[in-house]
């Protein structure tokens, strides 16, 4: 088995970061949905804008297209920044030359413009 990516939301724009919260990122149930991710699992967050990189976990946002980064990670997250979420998947190494990950294209309000194959 290897890791291998299975999804990428690219540049959505942090609306919060709020220090008074146990942890996590919370995005839009519809980005959820469209980059294949589930509630409380683990995702890599890279920002575009400082350069931060952190782990943490999804929570569903209660609002369309609102970001947030919550808990310590609103240390390295501030509103505003362009960000990148990442997850991954465990896949037979056999299996590694057909797999293709999601990659989830979003506007500047955080709104899906496309969600496909990524392919380079």
């Amino acid at each position: 088995m290897i890791n291998l990516l299975k999804s990428k939301i690219q540049e959505l724009i942090v609306s919060e970061s709020s220090l008074d919260y146990p942890g996590s990122i919370s995005l839009p149930l519809e980005l959820v949905k469209a980059a294949n991710l589930h509630e409380f699992e683990q995702v890599f967050v890279n920002n575009k804008t400082s350069g931060a990189r952190i782990s943490t976990y999804v929570v569903i946002s209660k609002q369309s297209g609102f970001v947030s980064l919550n808990g310590a990670a609103s240390h390295h997250f501030k509103k505003g920044d362009l960000i990148h979420v990442l997850s991954y998947r465990l896949v037979h190494e056999e299996n590694a030359s057909a797999h293709r990950p999601t990659l989830v294209r979003t506007d500047l309000n955080n709104q899906i413009i496309e969600s496909l194959p990524y392919l380079l």
